[in-house]
């Protein structure tokens, strides 16, 4: 045992040199004085904010959480705050497209000092549960659960960048992880408005400890406290102007550079693009500050206009089903880069399509706006292909929050009562009065105003993710 303590500490402390080795030429290079200009800087520029779009969105939401949200609000670092309920029209209805399904549990990973021990407790074999983790790239990292591994309980040694420690007794799988920092979340599915003592208890029995802890060793030494750099203007998430590279360089000192992207770090330090290394924007001329500025304007561009097209719509119904995934997908050439930005503005941290996939519509079958002054009709000659469960929600189509509606209901999911045909059709009555008591409980309330569907189908099938199946529209009537 002591000796596997001794390999152990040797390579957590081996780490961060290994990580300034790897990074030294590149930040080397990043201190050398900006000497482009005119097109080819606004062309560099333009490349490599498309590039740390997303790195810089998951770093204004981390710092928000950890570190400029009320005391309440904050989530901790390698430990859980479990969500007791879900948002309503009056409760928690900040997030855009808030999920009502299940309740979540989540942390922030940091994994500096030395890799975690996480259990998933055992669950019902009725009951759909996932976990999931993203890097700071944004990258899909970890999904395991119902649809993976069934539902008995299993463990995992999360490790950062280079850990090639021995596997301890007990744990079912090891996770070695390009970045030192993650965002860890577990659902856990609602059955029923009477559910939520016994979801309560199964949060609690989320099990999260440092190695040290679960092998009953003394711990090594603690990581440094980050100093965050802090917001310095409006919209800082995307900080849209020369100033993303100190952000970007700040973030890339909390990740490894993969192989594949060592090249393009070289590229990048001509703008003073390095992992750890500091950048002062005022340094910059004005025909530079001008040059990059544009670049960045034509980057962002892109994204907003792929964010408001994501997809030609299919029967009214958007589901775009490439942004979400590992570095494979989303990493690795400029088409990728813009889908990995798009999902950051998009919905950030989004689980991947194999495990639920998110149709969003704002127009009916006819490509009207969805308005609820007219009632419309979803008619399925067969429920969604999924072997999970299904619900679709109303929200606002302006600030795309849940709305209050007088019957209390703003969604419809397989888990509520409802009547099917006898062929085993569903017909769904979306509109803002009852449609009478014969069709009450398959009645999906809207406001009356303009208004956005969106479903959530869990554990898909084939079928719904190779594009054979075709959603049905909403009619109007």
């Amino acid at each position: 045992m002591n000796r596997r303590r001794r390999g152990l500490l040797m390579a957590l402390a081996a780490l961060p040199a290994m990580r300034v080795q790897a990074q030294q030429e590149i930040t080397m290079a990043s201190t050398q004085k900006i000497t482009l200009d005119g097109d080819a800087l606004q062309a560099l520029a333009a490349e490599a904010y498309l590039y740390a779009y997303p790195l810089l969105m998951a770093y204004g939401f981390m710092v928000q959480q950890l570190e400029l949200a009320p005391e309440a609000e904050r989530q901790p670092v390698n430990r859980f705050k479990h969500f007791r309920s879900v948002a309503t029209p009056t409760f928690n209805n900040y997030i855009p497209w808030v999920g009502t399904d299940t309740v979540y549990s989540s942390s922030w990973l940091d994994l500096r000092a030395e890799p975690l021990v996480f259990e998933s407790p055992g669950f019902e074999p009725h009951r759909f549960q996932n976990i999931q983790m993203e890097d700071l790239y944004t990258h899909n990292v970890l999904n395991r659960g119902t649809r993976t591994h069934g539902n008995a309980a299993r463990r995992y040694l999360f490790a950062g960048p280079g850990w090639s420690g021995e596997t301890p007794a007990g744990v079912d799988e090891v996770l070695v992880f390009e970045t030192w920092l993650l965002k860890f979340f577990m659902r856990i599915a609602i059955e029923g408005p009477d559910d939520f003592e016994a979801l309560h208890k199964l949060q609690d029995r989320y099990s999260l400890q440092p190695l040290s802890s679960y092998l009953e060793q003394a711990a090594p030494k603690p990581a440094p406290k980050i100093d965050w750099l802090q917001p310095d203007a409006p919209r800082w998430f995307e900080c849209a102007r020369p100033e993303f590279v100190r952000y970007l360089n700040f973030v890339l000192g909390l990740c490894t550079i993969h192989p594949s992207e060592r090249a393009l770090m070289q590229r990048y330090a001509a703008i003073g693009i390095a992992p750890g290394a500091d950048f002062d924007a005022s340094a910059l001329s004005a025909s530079q500050r001008a040059a990059m500025q544009a670049g960045i304007d034509a980057s962002r561009a892109r994204v907003h206009a792929r964010v408001a097209h994501l997809d030609d719509p299919t029967n009214g119904w958007v589901y775009p089903l490439d942004l979400r995934g590992p570095r494979s997908l989303v990493a690795g050439s400029d088409d990728a880069f813009l889908r990995r930005a798009t999902l950051a503005n998009y919905a950030i941290w989004g689980p991947e399509s194999a495990e639920v996939v998110y149709m969003s519509a704002a127009l009916d079958a006819d490509g009207h706006t969805l308005d609820g002054n007219n009632r419309y009709v979803l008619h399925f000659d067969r429920p969604p292909p999924v072997k999970g469960f299904w619900s679709y929600t109303i929200y606002d189509a302006r600030t795309r929050l849940l709305v209050d509606h007088p019957s209390g209901r703003y969604k419809l999911s397989d888990r509520m009562p409802m009547r099917y045909g006898p062929d085993g059709s569903l017909t769904l009555y979306v509109q803002n009065e009852s449609p009478g008591s014969a069709h009450e409980t398959n009645w999906l309330p809207v406001p009356k105003q303009p208004f956005h569907v969106v479903a959530r189908l869990y554990w898909p099938q084939a079928e719904l993710l190779d594009g054979r199946y075709k959603p049905p529209g909403l009619r109007k009537l």
